[in-house]
């Protein structure tokens, strides 16, 4: 078994060395770490964030992959591109991760096990730190011309070897895997944000099954540079609207807790 840990990182260098750090502190041999940096415009910079990074991180050239990837590609086109190459490096799973997610010491051998229990098990879905009813673990439906409608899932959880798996429709990013499902169903290079309901919407249409289980937990480091945040923001006055017109909405999402 091969997994290969997905890391997109924007704008906030610093953020993601400590997060790559923490990674390699937890190191395991079935890892190989995927990095798409989408912060230069230029390719003298590009060459300078890759001498510098492998600088600092080179001794595990052989499983590190860095990437400068086009500047504000996207989240969308980055994961895109580091899933294909883990595919090509023959990883079976990919472990999607951020750059504000500090790694830990991980045992991913059950939550592997149940995913190849049944050939449509396809993402398990993880949780932060203190966070012991995530925002995101939803059942997820559209309302046609309103918006998604996000619930508290009903269906029954599902026990495997002592571990507890909560049938979803969406997870949070920060999940595990398999490759293929994430070769056949890619995320909309068109939504650089608003990409997490899309996705989820569409493998939604599929026969594959998404599940939550709380046993891998992350530490969330709240770093929001200023340039960071400005591009942050286009969520809500560009890809917000981008999303609504390739659905036909008026809205956007729509919590129900109840």
């Amino acid at each position: 078994m091969k997994i290969g840990i997905i890391l997109t990182t924007f704008l906030r260098d610093d953020l993601m060395y400590k997060v790559v750090q923490s990674i390699f502190d937890n190191w395991n041999q079935e890892y190989e770490l995927f990095i798409g940096n989408q912060s230069y415009d230029n390719n003298e910079d590009r060459i300078n964030s890759t001498i510098k990074f492998m600088s600092s991180f080179g001794n595990h050239y052989h499983k590190l992959h860095y990437y400068t990837l086009p500047y504000d590609c996207g989240l969308s086109f980055a994961r895109n591109y580091l899933v294909k190459e883990a595919h090509k490096q023959g990883c079976e799973y990919c472990f999607l991760t951020a750059d504000s997610y500090m790694f830990e010491k991980y045992d991913f051998r059950i939550i592997t096990q149940f995913l190849e229990s049944d050939k449509d098990n396809a993402i398990v879905g993880f949780v932060e730190r203190g966070k012991s009813d995530p925002y995101w673990k939803w059942d997820m439906k559209l309302v046609s011309k309103k918006h998604f409608l996000l619930t508290k899932p009903k269906r029954d959880i599902i026990e495997y070897k002592n571990y507890k798996f909560q049938p979803v429709d969406v997870c949070q990013n920060f999940f595990l895997a398999k490759t293929n499902v994430l070769i056949e169903n890619q995320w909309d290079n068109e939504l650089k944000l608003t990409e997490h309901e899309d996705f989820f919407y569409r493998l939604q249409q599929t026969n594959y099954k998404i599940f939550f289980n709380n046993s891998i937990k992350c530490q969330y480091i709240k770093n929001k540079p200023e340039a960071y945040s400005l591009k942050r923001k286009r969520i809500y006055n560009i890809y917000k609207k981008i999303l609504q017109e390739k659905y036909n909405l008026s809205g956007w999402l729509k919590c129900d807790r109840s």
